[in-house]
């Protein structure tokens, strides 16, 4: 059974945690290095991928095991709320203002931690106004500036090399943590650029104006992922194609006909481009309770999907295992993270 431990954003290790981790095993203390802002995670560096026999690796990590010559910038060390000293790029600064840990990446305001927090409200849930909240017209939506959501030439060079040297160098399974710049088609897509409700109302009683943004979204998707796994697809193991958290805690965001109607035949696109450029499996993130989007990801061809709340209503591991244990792989599932792992006893 493959282990993984920081191999994207959605399977990480908090700061505060990945400390402890190190003290246990004896390292020496230093500052943690964080691989994701906005939900301070932890780099996992080369000796714990060692000590606890990982399996997978990110293409972007920064820190051994990864190409020498990539990704060169300054960091800055920034105590948190709990005391942990941490490393971020230096194009990051945080701030105090309001009663809040505010960062600013690249001199624009991207989130808020409150004084005694974990981690950084990021984007809309920082307050942040939805970038199309106002759009009222198809022709809003062509006006976007859609081409920011596109992969540079260097940066598309900057992660081949990356690839390219951990293929070369290591034994690590490869995870491509992204395929394009906007992370899915519904909670990563739709919700984060027309807003939570104002996106679940647009498929309802806007469907054009939904199928416009959703039509550029996957425009984009196209145009990375040719351009992307053209230049390194050759290296790459896994693929993630979306972060769209389909449930909550208690049942679906939607109903299994909105899924049909709007996503399930845009996800299978993506799937198949994928494959058609590269060898890589595809992974799917979704939190929440999804039991019933399940069998429509199986359709479709999907290899993998995360987390596996199984905390989340209709997420029993064992039933999750009896109706698709042959069809999809499972990645994670093991344990209660919402719950067992943070709060429970040894007993």
């Amino acid at each position: 059974m493959p282990i993984d431990l920081g191999g994207s954003g959605v399977t990480g290790i908090h700061v505060n945690v990945y400390h402890g981790v190190r003290r246990l095993m004896g390292l020496s203390e230093k500052p943690i290095r964080v691989a994701d802002y906005s939900q301070m995670l932890a780099e996992v560096e080369k000796e714990v991928l060692e000590r606890l026999n990982i399996d997978v690796v990110r293409i972007d990590r920064v820190l051994e095991p990864c190409h020498p010559d990539v990704n060169r910038m300054g960091w800055r060390i920034w105590r948190n709320p709990q005391g942990i000293h941490i490393e971020f790029p230096e194009h990051l600064e945080i701030v105090e203002e309001a009663g809040y840990y505010k960062a600013y990446l690249r001199g624009l305001y991207s989130g808020r931690m409150p004084k005694d927090g974990y981690y950084f409200w990021w984007g809309i849930h920082a307050g942040i106004k939805p970038p199309l909240a106002d759009a009222k017209t198809i022709e809003d939506i062509k006006d976007f500036n859609w081409d920011q959501y596109k992969f540079t030439d260097e940066e598309i060079e900057n992660l081949r090399k990356k690839a390219e040297w951990l293929y070369r160098n290591t034994e690590y399974a490869i995870v491509l943590p992204g395929v394009t710049k906007i992370g899915g088609l519904h909670d990563a897509g739709g919700q984060s650029l027309r807003g939570w409700d104002r996106w679940l109302s647009d498929l309802r009683i806007r469907k054009p104006l939904a199928e416009a943004v959703l039509d550029y979204i996957m425009e984009l998707y196209r145009y990375n992922i040719k351009r992307i796994l053209n230049a390194l697809g050759e290296y790459v193991n896994v693929a993630i194609v979306a972060y769209d958290d389909l449930g909550t805690e208690e049942g679906p965001q939607i109903s299994v006909q909105t899924f049909r109607e709007f996503y399930k035949h845009r996800y299978e696109e993506i799937i198949s481009y994928v494959k058609k450029y590269s060898k890589a499996f595809t992974r799917i993130h979704s939190c929440g309770s999804i039991h019933p989007f399940i069998k429509e990801f199986v359709d479709i061809g999907l290899d993998a999907i995360d987390p596996v709340q199984i905390s989340a209503r209709g997420m029993d591991p064992v039933v999750l295992k009896r109706d698709f244990g042959e069809q999809i792989v499972f990645w994670g599932g093991g344990v209660d993270t919402q719950h067992i792992l943070p709060f429970a006893k040894e007993e």
